[in-house]
């Protein structure tokens, strides 16, 4: 749904209908207008959040994907530490032994 507008002629005519003068009505309109137009509509606003959830859901799965890939890496480095570490033992054993 697009923003509502404000015809801003009409609203003039309208007022000069009324029986305010030309001077006024413009005045009044161009204050009604100015206060309005930074209103954000609900669809506006819906919009907005929904972009932010579809960055927040990327960020989220981008973190994600690090930490899973760190942790492999680590885990790998702990397994090749604990292996050179075993292998150590068994030498210095059938050394011993």
């Amino acid at each position: 749904m697009a923003a509502p507008t404000f015809d801003t002629h009409d609203a003039v005519r309208k007022l000069r209908g009324a029986g305010i003068d030309e001077e006024a009505a413009e005045g009044i309109v161009e204050v009604v207008e100015q206060a309005t137009s930074p209103l954000v509509t609900h669809d506006i606003l819906r919009l907005e959040l929904n972009a932010l959830r579809s960055e927040l859901r990327l960020d989220h799965l981008e973190l994600r994907s690090e930490l899973y890939r760190a942790l492999w890496f680590f885990g790998g480095g702990i397994v090749a530490v604990m292996s050179g570490l075993i292998a150590a033992a068994m030498a210095v054993a059938a050394f011993i032994g």
